[in-house]
């Protein structure tokens, strides 16, 4: 069975769109991957082998000069895979500041369509792909892709949706937000009507998107090999907070919190220290509210396996959510795939965000963490985190548990493949 994956993103061992795909897919047996990404950067994985990238500057490059190619084939064999400093410092800008008004220009370079060529043509050809998996996105240049793909191989499609990209339980005073708002709902309307199958991210979005599509979603979780349980002596001393993953969208200032708290706990004697380990570009205003140089420590991001380990070191891991209204409107669906992660590594969580997000909402039901809901809570319930390694033990076994519960890898890519088959039967 052969699987065309189409993200924005590369596919990389170091973010979160590679790391959660290869989770997914390897160990499956009888598929064969290959990539196509409607973005900048370049692959990292031994994984897939074949990918294909088109940029918005090879786009714009081949509009001046039809001999410069708008699609570029990637071998992960070989060694030129990494990134630009230049090009890592271009996204790395518009991550920080997110203007509108670039994400339009984005979109409208992707208008000329000169990405369809034959590059582009020749990769599925000689793929043969049978089945196509995509993002569900609100972004105007992956739909164009996903249209086009699904029309010129004609087989089936699924999508995966990740946060709300589509009702307008939305915060935003920008203009342009909101046209392209309205915009991708009637595109991303078609994509839902063209799928085969929708994922989804939360059991929330999939009561939501259910009812929102009129079709049957199901729950793709990350999953792991649950079968032995990591100990815990909690002996450390200070104690080890680890954070790990992405702190825009408002967690930055979570996080800034919980500096504040353990700042005041640290007051007569370093007793706990947060390490915070973060692809996120940071602007000046991140750094000066976490800028707590006793009680948080930013570290480099490191790789995933060395994150693993990281993680198993550590007394406490720490997740977050943003209390601002625009923020918890965006991820009001989302699930992390980092809690995952955190249940492998058999370890006390920390949760700090309101109950009515989807990530909240599943710690809380399977008793996968202590809660934070408020802001007023933080520094009591890390006070008592922090003097009863008891407590933390209890918390670090019901994590580990909620991911034998719910994430047994085999089980679930058991379903995947019965859901793949099944598409392909009916095809």
């Amino acid at each position: 069975m052969r699987i065309l994956v189409v993200s924005c993103s590369p596919w990389r061992n170091d973010n979160n769109i590679g790391n959660t795909y290869t989770n997914i897919f390897k160990g499956i047996d009888n598929i064969e991957l290959a990539h196509i990404c409607c973005g900048g950067g370049s692959p990292d994985t031994d994984f897939v082998k074949k990918h294909l990238h088109i940029s918005e500057q090879n786009i714009l490059k081949n509009l001046i000069n039809s001999k410069h190619k708008c699609c570029y084939r990637f071998k992960t064999e070989r060694k030129d895979v990494q990134k630009s400093d230049d090009r890592k410092k271009i996204y790395d800008f518009i991550r920080i500041y997110r203007f509108q008004l670039l994400f339009f220009i984005r979109d409208l370079i992707w208008v000329f369509k000169n990405w369809i060529c034959d590059d582009l043509k020749s990769f599925v050809d000689d793929f043969k792909p049978d089945i196509i998996f995509a993002q569900f996105l609100d972004r105007s240049y992956l739909n164009q892709m996903l249209f086009f793909l699904k029309d010129y191989t004609k087989v089936p499609l699924l999508v995966y949706a990740w946060d709300d990209v589509y009702t307008l339980k939305q915060f935003s005073l920008s203009p342009i937000f909101w046209i392209n708002r309205l915009t991708q709902r009637k595109r991303l309307r078609e994509i839902s009507e063209l799928s085969s199958l929708m994922y989804v991210i939360s059991k929330k979005q999939e009561i939501e998107y259910s009812n929102v599509f009129a079709l049957t979603c199901k729950i793709l979780y990350k999953g792991f090999d649950f079968s032995d349980r990591p100990t815990y002596e909690g002996k450390t001393d200070p104690i080890k907070l680890v954070y790990s993953g992405n702190i825009g969208s408002g967690r930055y200032k979570t996080l800034a919190l919980i500096g504040s708290a353990l700042h005041e706990i640290n007051k007569d004697k370093v007793k706990a220290i947060l390490y915070i380990y973060t692809s996120t570009p940071l602007s000046n205003k991140m750094k000066g509210k976490l800028n707590y140089p006793e009680s948080i420590k930013r570290m480099k991001f490191v790789s995933s396996k060395e994150l693993a380990k990281i993680q198993t070191e550590a007394d406490i891991l720490i997740h977050v959510e943003s209390f601002d209204l625009k923020e918890q409107l965006k991820v009001r669906l989302s699930f992390s795939t980092k809690l995952v992660d955190y249940f492998k590594s058999g370890r006390c969580i920390f949760a700090v965000g309101s109950r009515g997000l989807a990530s909240i909402d599943y710690l809380r039901k399977n008793h996968g963490a202590v809660i934070a809901y408020s802001k007023s809570e933080i520094k009591d319930k890390l006070k008592i985190l922090i003097s009863s390694p008891e407590l933390r033990k209890k918390y670090a076994r019901k994590s580990w548990e909620c991911g034998l519960r719910n994430h047994q890898i085999k089980t679930i890519q058991s379903s995947l493949q019965s859901d793949l088959n099944y598409i392909l039967d009916k095809k």
